[in-house]
């Protein structure tokens, strides 16, 4: 998936590029009023410039399902794991949301481990200084 976006700050061999929403993302709301992103890139261009950056589509896609799954999944297990200790909804509830806040650290793990391998890294594909998109 190639998608282009702004160079907003460089330094040490690191852009931090500046992606707008997709227009297929409008209707969604999913994310509120966030109209753009930033995402660090390796790489080098002055600030300012546009860049086109490939990222891989299966690896985003399985990122997007390791993000929506694992919570999911640890929500579930934690109101398992609830039920099995408690046997009451409360505390079943509780033990899941507890469960699927550890998620954060798990997605933490897997993305420093995913950050290491170039497989999962978005390449940039030109610079362009004119100011054009």
């Amino acid at each position: 998936m190639m998608r282009t976006g702004k160079v907003v700050s460089a330094a040490n061999g690191l852009l931090e590029v500046c992606f707008e929403r997709p227009e297929a993302c409008a209707h969604c709301k999913a994310c509120g009023e966030v109209h753009e992103s930033l995402v660090t890139i390796p790489g080098v261009a002055p600030i300012g410039s546009w860049v086109d950056v490939d990222m891989p589509e299966k690896q985003v896609l399985k990122a997007s399902v390791l993000a929506y799954v694992i919570p999911l999944i640890m929500l579930l297990a934690g109101i398992a794991l609830g039920m099995a200790l408690f046997s009451q909804e409360a505390l079943a509830a509780v033990t899941g949301i507890l469960c699927m806040g550890l998620s954060w650290f798990v997605l933490r793990l897997i993305d420093k481990r995913m950050r290491t391998q170039d497989i999962w890294q978005p390449k940039i594909l030109a610079v362009r200084e004119d100011g054009n998109k």
